[in-house]
């Protein structure tokens, strides 16, 4: 049944069935009809608002069920309004909240909401304002209201009525709104002269005094037509629209030349990710969507947490050998050389140490900590290094100055350099050709080259000449910055140096930074290496690039590089490896480093990998002491209250069996039966009467085989135990034997029957 205002007052119904509905609802006066509204909870009421006349209503609200009745004795076939309200005033729009309650936007410049549940309306709230137009129900939150003037829409709360919490600005002209009636908060917009609905998505806290923005969402909704329409594009006019009463988010549109197409508004997603890489989203109200790291679509994304996952159980950074965890991340070219490296620069420090004194407490040194880098207060950097110059005569090259010292030839086999064995050197021939020619042995780089697929390069490189006007040098400049490989480029900038800045080298990105390192220890004078090993160490961090590691170390130094690396990756499972292995003395007093470990340990605890994560606990404790976890339990004397430990020996922790009845100590008293604190004597074996911490005579030490098995471990028999509920108890081995033919405990006078009240657990072996 669809209800048509008319231009007159009227109100006629009509249907798209094949039943006609002739019923009429005529005003007194003639005026124009404004609004129409159905109430929803009762579907034969009908609000209409009007025009205004004089000592007339400007609302009226019809009972469409009723037909015609008596009026002043005679038969009439006028109806009647149910209620009327608003004499004399002008109705702009209106709408039903909830049953019996009617928002009337009232002569441009009051809304006012009506209380209908009593035979005479009342008015329970008005707000002032210039919004009366177009006022809408959100039906799935009934105090959230809507309403327009030009080209702005205010939001209001009911409960709340004095002020919109929200005003929402357009470009034109508003024109209608409606709220999504199956879903909250979700308001269309519809402007004048506009091709696309504008929707906002209000999301707003409960009400409250205190001054605040709410979270609104907009977006623009273009319907698509197919092509089949030719009297509709993306840039037709839309006229008006309407959300649909039950479907979910379908929504329709009507344009001025006649086409009407429904669209459906996509949710926003909201992407849920569990600890066990399943990725969960919404899809309407009765879906929800998820993959996991099983289905072909998710490896198009790369998770992280996948790969720490499996490199987790495969005991990625607990081998014993470290070049071994790189082979676990064979994948990451990154993560294995730099694995490889740590183990190369191990057993090099541990070889060279004696040698130079700035690596002598340093296991994984880098090029800032070998070279005694140190920061200054102004913020620079300063080194107290000495090198000495060599001027290489027998090379023929006007800049054949080089330097050298114990610090420089280090930092260089860090790098992988070593002029011995550069056939053994990794890498392609050019890059074994050039850092032959870069330790100034011309002939062995042509060499590599002519027993590769880089003779043209060779022979080229064999008319080497260091005249500045030479017709090869002309050539060379004009042509190497075009060669693909960065190596032969750097062989030809390296003969081609005007002076002895390198800049070219030294910046060439496409080199290792290792052979840019090892190039600068050979040609830079001491102020400008340290100047650009600070300089390339920055541009590393700046990255993330783990071959920054190189330049500081696994040092506290290689903190921030870790940080940034983390920060890019995600990858909180290798700084945590890296940090128990190689800087296990700097774990404790870096806060840093404390929260990796705790943020991994965690994500092994959600993974379920326990296994995993007690090994990592093993190895984190087993290379710093420190670390270990402080007693659980403790044995206090009863007298002043402390531990009856010896000063210097751990209370019982983690190895402590503690029984349902029983409690079982190993107190290591250093032969003494005193408290160490108070010197009050400790309990004596009910049995032998000798003090707890005395050592046995060697008659009692021998184990002795009885049916609860207890003396599987042979120093558990010495143990002191004692009961639960009389505290009366002895050494393991008399209370074993006693209670062997006797229930009652056997202190003189005690009725308690300890060895019935639970059973003795076996001790492990």
């Amino acid at each position: 049944m669809i209800a048509l205002g008319l231009a007159n007052g009227k109100v006629i119904l009509s249907t798209f069935g094949t039943t006609v509905v002739s019923k009429e609802f005529v005003p007194k006066h003639t005026r124009q009809v404004n609004s129409l509204q159905w109430n929803r909870a009762n579907p034969n009421f009908l609000a209409v608002g009007l025009d205004k006349a004089r000592s007339d209503f400007a609302v009226s609200i019809w009972d469409v069920s009723l037909g015609s009745k008596y009026v002043n004795g005679y038969h009439s076939d006028v109806l009647r309004p149910k209620i009327e309200l608003g004499i004399s005033e002008t109705a702009n729009s209106v709408a039903w909240v909830q049953a019996r309650s009617l928002l009337v936007g009232m002569n441009g410049k009051h809304i006012k909401l009506f209380d209908l549940r009593d035979s005479q309306p009342k008015l329970s709230s008005t707000a002032t304002t210039k919004a009366v137009y177009g006022i809408c129900v959100d039906n799935v939150c009934a105090h959230r209201v809507a309403s327009f003037a030009e080209n702005q829409v205010f939001v209001w709360d009911t409960r709340n009525f004095e002020k919109p919490f929200l005003i929402l600005n357009h470009s034109k002209h508003v024109s209608k709104l409606g709220w999504c009636p199956t879903r909250a908060g979700l308001l269309a917009c519809l402007e004048k002269d506009s091709s696309s609905l504008t929707l906002h998505d209000v999301n707003h806290a409960v009400m409250s005094t205190e001054e605040g923005e709410p979270a609104v969402l907009e977006r623009r909704l273009t319907p698509a037509y197919p092509n089949e329409l030719e009297l509709a594009d993306s840039t037709t006019v839309l006229s008006s629209f309407a959300w649909h009463p039950t479907e979910e988010h379908l929504i329709t549109t009507a344009t001025f030349n006649g086409v009407i197409w429904s669209s459906f508004v996509y949710e926003r997603l909201t992407l849920n990710w569990s600890p066990t890489s399943i990725l969960g989203w919404s899809d309407g109200k009765r879906t929800i969507n998820f993959i996991d790291n099983t289905d072909d679509i998710y490896t198009s994304l790369d998770d992280i947490s996948v790969k720490m996952k499996l490199r987790a159980k495969n005991g990625y950074g607990l081998k014993a050998q470290l070049r071994d965890n790189g082979n676990i991340v064979a994948d990451d070219e990154d993560l294995k050389n730099l694995w490889t490296w740590l183990d190369f620069c191990k057993s090099l420090t541990e070889k060279e140490k004696h040698h130079l004194p700035s690596i002598s407490t340093v296991t994984f040194p880098g090029a800032q900590t070998v070279l005694k880098m140190e920061s200054n207060n102004g913020g620079g950097v300063t080194s107290t290094i000495k090198s000495e110059i060599i001027n290489n005569s027998s090379f023929d090259l006007r800049n054949s100055k080089t330097y050298r010292s114990e610090e420089r030839s280090f930092v260089q086999q860090l790098c992988g350099w070593s002029v011995e064995s550069i056939h053994d050197l990794q890498g392609t021939p050019t890059r074994k050709a050039a850092i032959a020619l870069f330790h100034l042995k011309l002939r062995l780089a042509i060499k590599i080259l002519n027993e590769s697929d880089n003779s043209i390069v060779a022979m080229a490189i064999a008319g080497f000449s260091d005249d500045q006007n030479s017709l090869w040098r002309e050539l060379a400049l004009a042509k190497f910055n075009q060669l693909s490989d960065p190596y032969i480029r750097a062989i030809f900038a390296f003969l081609t140096e005007a002076d002895s800045n390198y800049e070219t080298i030294l910046h060439e990105s496409e080199l290792t930074v290792a052979d840019r390192l090892g190039f600068a220890c050979s040609f830079l004078p001491d102020a400008k290496l340290i100047s650009f090993v600070q300089e390339i160490s920055n541009d590393m961090i700046k990255k993330g690039n783990l071959y920054g590691i190189l330049l500081t170390g696994m040092t506290p130094q290689s903190i921030p590089l870790l940080q940034r690396y983390l920060n890019l990756t995600a990858d909180v499972q290798s700084v945590a490896v890296l940090a128990i292995r190689t800087m296990a003395s700097d774990i404790a007093s870096s806060a840093i480093l404390k929260l990796w470990i705790e943020r991994y340990r965690d994500l092994l605890d959600s993974w379920k990998l326990w296994d995993e994560r007690a090994e990592f606990d093993i190895l984190k404790n087993r290379n710093n002491p420190a670390l270990i976890p402080q007693p659980e339990v403790t044995v206090s004397c009863n007298f002043c209250g402390k531990s009856i430990s010896a000063p210097g020996v751990p209370g019982i922790g983690r190895s402590t069996q503690i029984f349902s009845r029983f409690i079982t100590t190993d107190v290591k008293l250093k032969q003494t039966s005193c408290c160490p604190s108070c010197r009050k004597p400790l309990p004596r074996c009910s049995i032998c009467l000798l003090h707890m911490g005395t050592i046995l005579g060697s008659g009692t030490e021998q184990p002795v085989v009885d049916m609860y098995k207890i003396g599987a471990c042979p120093e558990a028999l010495s143990w002191y135990t004692w009961c639960q509920t009389c505290r009366h108890g002895g050494h393991t081995v008399h209370l074993q034997q006693w209670f062997r033919t006797q229930a009652e405990c056997p202190v003189s006078g005690c009725t308690c029957k300890c060895i019935n009240l639970d059973r003795v657990l076996e001790f492990p072996s």
